[in-house]
């Protein structure tokens, strides 16, 4: 475990990661909190807190924060607002209850009981608040820029890669159908014979429950004559790898079927890559139509197939629609933009118990 940059008395924040598997929801606490960091003292607790990322354990939280001033506690799931009422109603912690929600459905009566028990609730879009019957503060994920930044030579940084063609579309993520993989596969089978200068990339690991899956679709590509054409990276092993692919691509497809925020769009726009994606997820709210991206109904491969068609069209477009989606990503959506919003919202909450930072 990483050391704690503060004493756990002096922490005003505990952002809890009590979830069993690491999923997106890990992955945007990690990347905000150092930036929070260094506007308020916090810690994550939990699981999956990757070294380097301020953290508390279970036993120094309860020897050191059972006393003292109220602290924020920043739920992100169910057992984590569950964790922290007990801490307060059971144990007597001075705890604010706060929950980040992504969720575009309706919630289960639990979820709903245990929000209405929260003391300010933030949405990461419109649409996921408008799921919730409590009012909401929205703040939108940001990203990054200083990681997911664009290549000074993305023509050599493709070349490196190996790969047939002048030009790489990718789509990131577990390869499994929530996350439109076959809707992918299927798009290139239609697009790549007439486009032969792009290469198509599937970057992410396939788990053994969908080796199967991924054997189909190894299937289709093989039965289209496609095999060196459509690339399979497998698990990643750096974490570096990520930002370098972006980098390397084009063209960045985002096809998920169902999306909490979806955080590949913004990536792949910080490094100057348009983004096709579907209407899932944060995607309406960040992308224009044709000015930085296109936006498709969620599981319809031909309207995927022809936006794909017309974004791979012309390569000089391409750029200019890049350069459109890196302009909007360092005016709306930095990491420091989504810091900032939530502060205010730990201000707020923090002055009503008469708690001055």
């Amino acid at each position: 475990m990483a050391s704690e940059p503060v004493e756990a008395r002096e922490l005003r924040v505990i952002a809890p990661s009590l979830g069993k598997r690491f999923s997106g929801i890990n992955a945007s606490m990690v990347a905000v909190l150092p930036e929070q960091a260094k506007r308020i003292p916090i810690a994550a607790m939990g699981f999956h807190i990757p070294e380097g990322i301020p953290q508390i354990s279970f036993r120094q939280f309860g020897r050191h924060c059972w006393r003292g001033p109220w602290r924020i506690w920043h739920a992100r799931r169910n057992i984590d607002m569950l964790t922290g009422l007990i801490f307060r109603y059971v144990f007597g912690f001075k705890l604010i209850l706060l929950l980040t929600s992504a969720a575009q459905r309706r919630h289960s009566w639990l979820t709903r009981f245990y929000y209405h028990h929260m003391d300010g609730l933030i949405a990461t879009t419109a649409a996921a608040a408008s799921f919730l019957d409590r009012e909401a503060v929205v703040v939108p994920h940001g990203v990054n820029t200083e990681k997911f930044s664009p290549p000074e030579d993305r023509a050599a940084a493709w070349a490196k890669r190996k790969l047939p063609g002048s030009y790489g579309i990718g789509v990131l993520g577990r390869v499994r159908p929530q996350k439109g993989t076959e809707e992918f596969v299927d798009a290139m089978i239609r697009v790549l014979p007439k486009r032969p200068e792009w290469t198509a990339v599937i970057i992410g690991q396939t788990t053994k429950e969908f080796w199967p899956f991924e054997q189909r679709l190894r299937i289709r590509i093989r039965d289209a004559g496609l095999e060196a054409r459509v690339h399979f990276t497998g698990f990643l092993k750096s974490p570096e790898d990520i930002p370098d692919w972006y980098r390397s691509l084009s063209v960045v497809v985002c096809p998920s079927r169902v999306e909490g925020f979806g955080l590949t769009c913004i990536e792949a726009m910080a490094s100057r890559c348009p983004v096709v994606a579907t209407r899932t997820g944060a995607w309406p709210e960040v992308i224009s139509e044709g000015e930085d991206g296109y936006l498709v109904p969620c599981q319809d491969t031909d309207a995927l197939t022809e936006a794909v068609m017309k974004i791979t069209e012309d390569p000089q477009r391409v750029r200019q629609m890049g350069q459109r989606a890196l302009e909007k990503i360092t005016s709306q959506y930095q990491i420091q933009n989504e810091a900032e919003s939530i502060q205010t919202v730990y201000e707020q909450q923090l002055a009503k118990r008469g708690v001055e930072l």
